[in-house]
């Protein structure tokens, strides 16, 4: 079942930045997207995308919790959206910010703050609650959430490391590039989702239940 969600969240995914794809279309004579296209490409981008991965997410868990998992589970951010979209950019702008100082900050925030998205719609907490609830979490446990991490980091930065390289060398179409890109990232995302939904929910257990009255 996550390998066919997976489809849908992938290709809408794809969706985003296509306006200006292949790489070497600004060369070419190819007529600028219109303020609809670039309208919907950037809705999709910042907000639509970003709701379905963690939907995504979410489905994982449940299915990683035993719990009966269905297609209504990936549109469960989509119930309170500012809050997931809050925690999902919010995680990306520190770990930017970070990147920038040095380096080792953004790494440490990002394993930091990497659950906090799917705290904020499996635990329906607000973007700054769950940034804080995702550090509870990943306290103590930063060093096997760095090698998961490094799994993610390594093989899609080998694909599009090799992806660009290939379109500008013109190795490769593009439209075959992309699709063999869907195609590996079809392979590779269930396993990937599913190890991160584990891990989260392993980090849960571990900390036990929380008292609702001390709070997070």
């Amino acid at each position: 079942m996550l390998a066919a969600v997976g489809l849908v969240e992938q290709l809408v995914s794809r969706w985003g930045g296509l306006g200006s794809f292949p790489p070497a279309a600004e060369t070419a004579a190819v007529p600028s997207p219109s303020f609809p296209l670039l309208l919907i490409d950037n809705l999709l981008s910042w907000a639509i995308w970003p709701l379905l991965y963690v939907g995504y997410q979410y489905l994982a868990l449940r299915a990683a919790q035993g719990e009966e998992a269905t297609l209504g589970d990936m549109l469960a951010p989509f119930r309170h959206p500012l809050s997931v979209l809050g925690a999902y950019w919010l995680t990306a702008l520190i770990t930017a910010v970070g990147l920038l100082l040095l380096v080792i900050p953004g790494i440490v925030w990002s394993l930091k703050f990497m659950f906090a998205a799917l705290v904020a719609v499996d635990k329906g907490r607000t973007a700054f609650d769950a940034l804080g609830e995702s550090g509870e979490l990943t306290r103590g446990h930063k060093w096997p959430l760095l090698g998961l991490g490094a799994v993610f980091v390594l093989f899609f930065g080998s694909l599009a490391a090799v992806g660009y390289f290939a379109l500008i060398e013109n190795w490769i179409h593009w439209g075959l590039w992309l699709f063999l890109s869907l195609g590996a990232q079809l392979l590779f995302m269930p396993w990937l989702t599913a190890a991160f939904a584990a891990a989260y929910r392993d980090l849960e257990a571990a900390r036990g239940p929380v008292d609702p009255e001390v709070g997070t």
